[in-house]
């Protein structure tokens, strides 16, 4: 009778470790949990509501409305499911506050029982067992990616803004390390990122939370003149309050924003853009309520001209 070999036990114990390694690898739904559950990443589109649903090819099957990113576009995924040839994911929304100038994720106040609002979205899929490369795929048609440059995502604006706190050259605009580093976030420190068309028509005044400043944009985009040259400045005629975004005031965050606009020969302001953000949502309120504004043109020797100034919205609660 031959005797039984001393290594079969241990043969037995690394071919189930073998096997359990190997089944493990091969799931996807695992493979999506290691890569993503517990990340923060960016929304693409920024989309308001708590379901989205997406088609195997990545488009919304419903509609949505874009948000402001502030509000609606960053989130948390808290959990990654895989049913068939659907994806579905859960995550919290994550307020981005800018005190200070400064963009950060909002604290939840302990005592405010309103937690951050939950979102589910849904993404149909190919096939059932998706490769890993077919479920990267898919989550970049769902947020962004290392590749994607969030200066170009953003409304116009936020153009000037985000440029300067990508590039570190503003003490109005600057992004936290946390901010800073989510995906899409690519540093352009080095760089000139802020072009005229990310800034708008005008430059913003060296003192951008004084809203008295006033600047003459020459018609044939020359230099600019001040107040004082002969210049008399806007005054508002009709000025509608902004909305209270409902995140902000969710979370009782208040502030002041700061904006510059050109004002028109006509009154009307354009091209309206962020240079001291409030974040939580309010500056997209802010925005729209400003082009709702009508004016008294701005005056030179008697004929209404073109002027860029700088205003304050205030958002408060009572």
């Amino acid at each position: 009778m031959r005797p039984r070999s001393r290594h079969l036990p241990l043969i037995a114990i690394v071919l189930i470790f073998a096997f359990c390694n190997g089944a493990r690898a091969s799931d996807p739904q695992q493979d999506l949990r290691d890569q993503y559950q517990g990340k923060t990443l960016f929304l693409r589109g920024f989309y308001t509501g708590d379901k989205l649903r997406y088609d195997a090819a990545g488009a919304l099957v419903d509609s949505a409305t874009p948000g402001d990113w502030t509000a609606d576009g960053v989130v948390l995924l808290t959990d990654i499911h895989l049913s068939g040839n659907r994806l579905t994911i859960k995550a919290r929304r994550l307020l981005v506050s800018a005190s200070k100038g400064t963009f950060r994720f909002l604290a939840e106040d302990p005592k405010n029982k309103k937690k951050s609002p939950l979102l589910k979205i849904e993404a149909d899929l190919d096939s059932p067992k998706p490769s890993p490369e077919q479920s990267s795929a898919v989550m970049a048609k769902l947020f962004l990616t290392p590749q994607d440059n969030f200066v170009d995502l953003v409304p116009d604006y936020w153009k000037f803004c985000v440029a300067q706190a990508l590039a570190g050259k503003s003490d109005n605009c600057r992004f936290s390390p946390e901010v800073a580093a989510l995906p899409g976030m690519a540093s352009l420190v080095g760089g000139n990122p802020v072009t005229e068309a990310s800034r708008g028509s005008g430059s913003s005044p060296a003192n951008s939370s004084e809203s008295s400043v006033v600047k003459l944009v020459d018609s044939t985009g020359g230099g600019m003149m001040r107040v004082g040259h002969g210049v008399t400045p806007p005054h508002v005629m009709f000025a509608p309050e902004p909305e209270f975004a409902e995140p902000a005031r969710v979370a009782k965050y208040q502030g002041t924003l700061t904006l510059m606009l050109v004002v028109g020969k006509d009154g009307i302001p354009t091209n309206v853009h962020v240079v001291s953000p409030l974040g939580c949502g309010l500056d997209l309120k802010g925005v729209q309520a400003v082009r709702t504004w009508r004016f008294k043109p701005a005056e030179k020797d008697g004929q209404p001209v073109r002027v860029e100034i700088a205003v304050e919205v205030d958002f408060h609660l009572y």
